[in-house]
C-alpha cells in the first residue's frame, strides 16, 4: 500500500464529503483498481485518527553498528 497524488479528479470516497480528490490510496494487490480516494481535508482527518493507534517509526535505522557514524 502507498499514499499518491491522485492522477484523476473524482469524488472524495469518504461518506458524506462531495469534494474532489487529491490523494489515492493505492493498493495493487487486487485486479482491479482497489485504490481509496481522498481529499485534502479528510486525508488530515485520517492522519489524526490514525495517530491516535500508531506511533510512526523511523523506516532508516539512525546509527548503524561498527559503522564509523558521523
Amino acid at each position: 500500500m502507498k499514499v499518491e497524488k491522485a492522477k484523476v479528479r473524482i469524488k472524495c470516497d469518504a461518506s458524506g464529503c462531495n469534494n474532489l480528490s487529491d490523494y489515492a490510496i493505492v493498493n495493487k494487490k487486487f485486479v482491479f483498481d482497489g485504490s481509496v480516494y481522498l481529499c485534502e481535508s479528510c486525508m488530515k482527518s485520517l492522519y489524526k485518527e490514525i495517530g491516535k493507534f500508531t506511533i510512526p517509526k523511523n523506516l532508516k535505522p539512525l546509527y548503524k553498528k561498527g559503522g564509523n557514524n558521523e
